[in-house]
């Protein structure tokens, strides 16, 4: 194959900064290859096909034959890899127009680049077509980081008069700035880490070649087959792939390893569940092709689902106006619709289902003895009592785009016992027009406008210059109804005080260990007693919050061991931009007293020892808590410092009781560890 090496021009992209466009660090690689690929495929299924196949997996193959194919590399490849056999991921898609457009870009006309351009040649250059997954034209960046940067494109299309015609190319980006970097720079320019593989254009460019027999020489070190009879798709290979360093980089710190982290295939079973529960095997989805999932030519057909993917597509069937499969849960399914006005011909923006599921609905007890939802989710933050919601959203793909614990989407949401789990999915009516003068057809286009780079999250946008609150209003309404659904609250009145729960929320009160972590790391405090070498400092809140008159009462719990000297316990407001302390309220912000302030702190134990009560107005003493901390402004007690003393470790419990101000504002409360 002939290699063409991206030069340095004026205004270009590098490899480095093409690989740091979705730098995503929070999601494993092989979870962003399933979203990012299969999204791709499902964008180019065929419109009467019914369903889209997406096979993923793992092969062999020989690295002396590819260093062969590969002018300007070739000695470099067989000098770094000198092994016969290594492995490679490969990404293959049916029913699908394949990589349609033009072989070059001097055929592009009114500035459309096809899907072969983008996917090989272009960048940023987003998809066209109504309801698309892909808005930035920037997810294929993932392909280049999970093996050495090199990706091999081969796609079959069906032309305009009817034939078919085989493309194959392939494309390279590193970071040219790193010393071993493989792609030799271009003259006497500097490198730009950037180069493509295809056959010679005749002008120092290539193009795909389009030679059967060509493309089949190239296929075969891969054991991969070219398509054939009436078939079109894609297939990608991306050689070169660590195995053991992909796993790893799934498995986070200070979690067990479950048996999906053992193996590539397992795991993409997995993620493959995890990011397309909606859309698997599902032929109820209704925006067009469903989505045949395989790994290793192997089908995950819903039968072989795990049991909370299954729940979630229920759940998405009943959110989209769909009858559910039945199951042992389907009657618990609660579905609420999303009324939103304004910007909109109708009212009606989708529904919310929900469910609390057992941990027999789960099967995680003898004989399944299946790990938790989240473990499947990939949420490792875990409540210090009860169960976290979780809450998803997706769009027309069928892609989830995240889950949430907390946040915006569960205000008011309270956990539930440890024995249940509430799962709830948010699907958009994403046909409801937008009025005329919008910019945006539907309430699909706005979502997809406002959708992150790498697809996790929703953002409001701006229409006609002014800045919109839809999806915030969405949210709201997601909260809203699942809290009204799913919380469990009595109606009565128990003599003075009314238990409301954790009506503040996880959101608004973080759990533990939020500034500064200890040597050690952060996490729940664990169980009583005065702590040892298994507990880690942390600072915890109850769950249960007790409302007197104008105050709010909330447990806590404290434990502190070397080299954490003393902890910093905070009053905040949190806004949509963050967390507003005392004193940038009073001297910066608003300018006015503190909405919320220490009214006492009672019943504190140290390591199970009673003291006296504090007061936030003066008055009272303790042996470990060494200040009350006030603003400047008006003198406002919004915190206290608790110093460990003279022994390794020290276990603090007690009640903190706040004064309101000011009703409508959200409470933060943050620890902050200091370390000797």
């Amino acid at each position: 194959m002939k290699i063409e090496i991206a030069k340095h021009e004026r205004m270009s992209e590098s490899g480095s900064s093409l690989l740091r466009l979705i730098q995503n660090e929070d999601m494993p690689l092989l979870d962003l290859l399933i979203r990012e690929a299969v999204q791709n495929s499902l964008d180019a299924g065929k419109s009467d096909a019914g369903h889209v196949n997406v096979d993923i997996g793992v092969k062999r193959f020989e690295a002396g034959k590819l260093a062969e194919e590969m002018e300007g590399i070739k000695e470099t490849l067989t000098r770094r890899y000198p092994g016969e056999f290594y492995s490679c991921i490969y990404v293959e898609d049916s029913n699908t127009s394949g990589l349609t457009g033009p072989l070059s870009v001097k055929d592009v006309v009114d500035n459309d680049f096809g899907n072969f351009q983008k996917l090989v040649y272009e960048i940023s250059k987003p998809q066209r077509q109504e309801g698309a997954g892909g808005s930035w034209g920037l997810g294929k960046t993932i392909y280049f980081r999970l093996g050495i940067g090199l990706v091999f494109y081969y796609t079959r299309i069906q032309k305009e008069d009817g034939t078919y015609e085989h493309r194959l190319a392939a494309t390279m980006v590193e970071n040219e700035e790193e010393e071993h970097s493989i792609i030799p720079p271009a003259g006497d320019l500097p490198k730009r880490g950037i180069a493509w593989w295809g056959s010679d254009a005749g002008d120092g460019s290539t193009l795909p070649i389009t030679n059967g027999d060509e493309i089949k020489k190239v296929l075969d070190i891969f054991g991969i087959e070219l398509f054939s009879g009436k078939q079109t798709g894609t297939k990608i290979i991306i050689p070169f792939t660590d195995e053991e360093e992909l796993l790893r980089k799934t498995i986070v710190e200070g979690e067990p390893a479950y048996w999906w982290n053992e193996s590539i295939e397992d795991y993409l079973k997995v993620s493959f569940q995890r990011w397309y529960a909606p859309r698997m095997d599902n032929q109820k989805y209704k925006y067009g092709n469903y989505l045949k999932a395989s790994v290793n030519k192997e089908e995950i057909t819903r039968d072989r689902m795990e049991i909370v993917f299954k729940a979630l597509q229920d759940l998405y069937n009943s959110g989209a106006g769909v009858q559910p499969a039945r199951s042992s849960y389907s009657e618990k399914i609660k579905t609420e619709k999303i009324p939103i006005r304004k910007d909109f011909v109708d009212t009606d923006a989708g529904g919310v289902a929900f469910v609390k599921l057992s941990m027999t609905d789960l099967e995680m007890l003898p004989p399944n003895n299946n790990p938790s939802p989240y473990a499947f989710l990939n949420i490792h933050d875990k409540a210090e009592a009860g169960n976290y919601p979780v809450i998803c959203y997706t769009r027309k793909p069928g892609m989830i785009v995240n889950y949430e614990t907390s946040g915006q989407w569960l205000i008011n949401v309270e956990n539930t016992g440890g024995n249940e789990y509430l799962l709830a999915i948010y699907v958009p009516n994403s046909e409801l027009k937008m009025k005329s003068s919008s910019e945006m057809a539907d309430l699909e286009s706005y979502l997809r406008k406002g959708e992150k780079a790498d697809h996790t999250a929703w953002f409001d946008i701006q229409l006609g210059g002014q800045r919109t609150n839809i999806v915030d209003r969405i949210r709201k309404g997601v909260s809203k109804r699942v809290a009204e659904g799913s919380n469990l609250i009595e109606k009565k009145t128990v003599s003075k005080k009314s238990r409301l729960g954790s009506i503040l929320g996880r959101q608004l009160m973080p759990p533990s260990n939020f500034g500064k972590k200890a040597s050690g790391g952060g996490g729940g405090t664990g169980g009583g007693g005065t702590g040892g070498n298994s507990r880690k400092t942390g600072f915890v809140l109850s769950p249960d919050v007790i409302y007197e008159n104008d105050h709010i009462v909330l447990s806590f719990e404290l434990f502190m061991k070397k080299p954490v000297v003393e902890c910093t316990i905070e009053l905040n407001v949190s806004s949509e931009t963050g967390l507003i302390k005392g004193r940038a309220w009073e001297q910066e912000i608003i300018q006015k007293k503190f909405p919320f302030e220490i009214a006492k702190i009672a019943n504190v134990t140290v390591n199970g020892k009673e003291e006296a009560v504090l007061s936030g107005k003066g008055g009272g003493e303790s042996s470990v808590i060494s200040e009350i901390i006030r603003t400047d402004g008006f003198n406002t007690p919004i915190g206290f410092i608790v110093a460990r003393g003279s022994g390794d470790s020290i276990t603090v419990t007690g009640e903190i009781k706040i004064l309101k101000l000011e009703e409508g504002l959200e409470l933060a409360i943050t620890p902050h560890f200091t370390e000797a």
